[in-house]
């Protein structure tokens, strides 16, 4: 698909919020997105040091970090007419199947750029 072909995407899509995502899962054109897991590289502990606050996942998809559970939505990347290019660079190092996704709902995550769309709808497979 082209930047030109994601632009015409993103400017007909009927959504208020929109995100591009890497996702292991095979997702079709109209399915809902699983919501995503907060999850830390590090441990977080409580305020004594003495118990951790999230389990450390050592199989699955989410093996090698803590989960702290699930959010209310899907993480992405936003994305604009005008980032393309740099959000399609940031993404491929994430996974490699790549999803245009879309939403009403949205908030924003810890990471640079990251937003969360309640309820994404898959826009494209890209």
């Amino acid at each position: 698909m082209t930047i030109e072909e994601i632009r015409d995407l993103i400017n007909e899509a009927e959504y208020e919020y929109i995100g591009i995502r890497a996702d292991e899962r095979d997702y079709q054109i109209g399915e809902i997105m699983d919501n995503s897991h907060q999850l830390f590289a590090d441990p977080q502990y409580n305020d004594d040091y003495t118990e951790l606050l999230y389990p450390y996942i050592s199989e699955g998809v989410y093996a090698g970090f803590y989960d702290a559970g699930e959010l209310n939505g899907t993480c992405a990347l936003g994305i604009t007419e005008n980032n393309i290019e740099e959000m399609l660079k940031r993404v491929m190092s994430y996974g490699n199947k790549y999803y245009l996704i879309g939403g009403n709902s949205m908030e924003y995550g810890y990471d640079e750029d990251e937003i969360i769309i309640k309820n994404a709808e898959v826009i494209a497979v890209l």
